[in-house]
């Protein structure tokens, strides 16, 4: 990103139009689809509605829609992104953000409708590493808890580009 004062409104909501400006993903790669509040440094909570039209729910399973767990992590990771650029500054163009781990436990499946909300907290922030973890939560019941953090890379630090 070049802009280096991506959008943060005063009441700390972030529409999705604007999380798009924070996430380098794209469809059908965001996952997450609001941010009700955030505190750089400290907090970010994101929600992520589940619907019947996603990518994701219509081969898993065809007979019985669950969200998958490995989606969750993606937007747990998303949340985790954003709140890493908000602590810190944003990517430069030459930069990306990946998993450097995360360890989850399961609670309850999510399915169509159910509306997850992540409240993520960060733990631990060098300039280069975010470490962060998560309660992810429909209908205030939990779902799953993460714990992960994310490495900050230059893209030329990954090698030849394949792609």
């Amino acid at each position: 990103m070049t802009d280096a004062t991506a959008p943060v409104t005063a009441d700390g909501v972030l529409g999705f139009t604007e999380i798009k400006r924070w996430l380098r993903h794209r469809h059908p790669m965001i996952y997450i689809d609001r941010v009700l509040d955030h505190r750089p440094g400290e907090y970010l909570r994101s929600t992520l509605a589940v619907s019947g039209t996603m990518d994701s729910i219509a081969g898993h399973f065809p007979e019985r829609a669950i969200f998958p767990g490995s989606h969750l992590i993606q937007a747990f990771a998303q949340s985790g992104i954003i709140l890493y650029q908000m602590s810190t500054s944003l990517l430069g163009d030459d930069e990306l953000t990946l998993i450097g781990s995360v360890h989850s436990k399961f609670h309850k499946i999510v399915v169509v409708g159910d509306q997850v909300v992540f409240d993520v907290r960060s733990d631990r922030i060098t300039p280069t590493t975010f470490h962060f973890s998560c309660r992810a939560t429909v209908e205030d019941r939990p779902v799953a808890a993460f714990r992960g953090s994310l490495v900050r890379v230059k893209v030329e630090q990954l090698g030849r580009q394949l792609w």
